[in-house]
């Protein structure tokens, strides 16, 4: 008798999207199997086909979520970003801690997303055709370029304004194995998470000011 017995239908959803998130993220697309997807989360080997068809269904649902519970944890952030931008003069770096640090937290508490997109990137043999950025991200920026006081130069394109934020906080976390490692960085600390939002601060305080 498995564990998923005493749970409703939603639970069970819930506990087998949770132990895919982790099984994708560990072994990469072809390396998990609903068996194990099954056994992580404590239900029959049978239980993840029955909600999702098969291995393609629980991914897609898997990378669904994922996106949904990073927007919903940016969209606030990015608004708040927005409302200390627009509070006065020391409002751009306020709202840039507010920015940055909350997207770096994000990334902090989910690893697993970083995995998953970096695996994505190495695994998919094809272009996305669908976005895979965040919107709440892409919004927020906009809203926030479109709060910076006028400078007469040249207008900041908003996309490769979201790029270069991505890049920044992302690639560290991504490569806290390789690179960062070899440099004695634990990027998954929240002493690296504080220092490594505050040097993106800077960098993008002193850009956007010119």
């Amino acid at each position: 008798m498995t564990r998923g017995r005493s749970r409703n239908p939603e639970q069970s959803r819930e506990a087998i999207l949770d132990a895919a998130e982790r099984v994708f993220a560990r072994d990469g697309f072809d390396g998990a199997s609903l068996a194990e997807i099954g056994r992580v989360a404590g239900v029959s080997a049978a239980l993840p086909a029955y909600f999702f068809a098969d291995k393609q269904g629980v991914h897609d649902a898997v990378i669904e979520r994922l996106f949904r519970d990073r927007d919903a944890a940016l969209e606030p952030i990015c608004a708040q970003a927005t409302a200390e931008l627009r509070r006065g003069e020391e409002g751009l770096r306020d709202g840039l801690e507010v920015l940055v640090g909350g997207y770096m937290r994000f990334l902090q508490q989910r690893p697993t997303f970083v995995s998953l997109m970096a695996r994505e990137a190495l695994e998919i043999p094809r272009r996305a055709t669908a976005p895979r950025h965040s919107r709440a991200l892409e919004r927020g920026l906009d809203r926030f370029i479109a709060s910076l006081p006028a400078s007469g130069g040249p207008a900041l394109d908003p996309g490769h304004l979201l790029v270069t934020l991505v890049a920044l906080c992302w690639f560290p976390l991504e490569h806290d194995a390789t690179m960062l490692a070899g440099m004695g960085y634990a990027t998954w600390t929240d002493a690296f998470v504080a220092e490594r939002t505050e040097h993106v601060v800077d960098v993008l305080t002193r850009v956007l000011r010119e």
